[in-house]
């Protein structure tokens, strides 16, 4: 099995070596990663900018790259230009902070995983919930485990897997739950800077909304102790308001005529 790795906190995040070692016994793995901290950057990719890419060796891989640009860019590059097969499996994280909710739409983590699937590659994005929360032996643990059997089944094209970890031990987790994206937001996240008047910086721990989660959410399986998977695609359209849409007056044309 090949295998592309990726994330958002940067190559040299804790998160990101915990994944590396837990997927390296699957096969050849290639890393492909930004140089530093690029949380929150969604889905953007370089247009105009150019940007550098080195090849590092602390990874025992000689596919292992430090790019200067955002996560799905580390994707594109590495299965464009840089790797000389194309991946079986895309896998983005361990993620230090949850990727659920509208989180998701936010999420380079995602993304990441998100650019794979545009490229025609399996992918998932891996997350474990909790800015503070350091061990990574859970995640890394269940990684594992989807990871061989992502291997066995396989996954439907056009779509990737969302993981989400509580912050628990493996003996403490209750089970992984298959689930659908919740609710949660940030909300009131804008506050004046102290240094610079008339400007405002955005609060990553900023209150969120009280909102009632649906029970099979990400947001609450993951409060319950559950692992979250949420199968995501890229398709956005919001089929299930098409019916009331069809009925809007599309084919009148008097608004061209005034």
């Amino acid at each position: 099995m090949r295998i592309l790795l990726t994330n958002d906190d940067g190559i040299d995040a804790p998160g990101f070596k915990a994944l590396y070692e837990a997927v390296k016994p699957f096969g050849e793995v290639a890393v492909s990663a930004p140089d530093q901290q690029a949380s929150a950057t969604g889905h953007s990719i370089s247009l105009n900018a150019p940007f550098k890419v080195q090849q590092v060796l602390s990874f025992g891989t000689e596919h292992a790259y430090r790019v200067s640009s955002t996560p799905a860019d580390c994707v594109r590059i590495a299965v464009l230009k840089l790797l000389p097969w194309t991946p079986d499996l895309v896998i983005s994280g361990i993620n230090q902070g949850a990727n659920y909710g509208t989180l998701i739409l936010y999420s380079g983590t995602v993304a990441a995983a998100a650019e794979a699937v545009v490229l025609g590659i399996p992918a998932m994005a891996i997350s474990l919930t909790s800015h503070v929360y350091k061990d990574f032996t859970t995640s890394a643990a269940f990684v594992a485990q989807l990871t061989q059997w992502v291997e066995q089944k396989g996954l439907e094209p056009g779509m990737l897997l969302n993981v989400n970890v509580p912050p628990l031990s493996k003996a403490q987790i209750k089970g992984v739950a298959l689930t659908h994206q919740g609710k949660f937001r940030h909300v009131d996240d804008l506050e004046p800077h102290k240094d610079m008047a008339g400007h405002f910086a955005y609060v990553l721990d900023s209150p969120t909304a009280k909102v009632e989660e649906h029970p099979d959410s990400d947001v609450a399986k993951v409060q319950e102790g559950y692992i979250s998977v949420t199968p995501l695609h890229l398709d956005l359209t919001a089929r299930h308001h098409w019916t009331p849409l069809s009925k809007w007056p599309w084919n009148d044309k008097e608004w061209t005529r005034s």
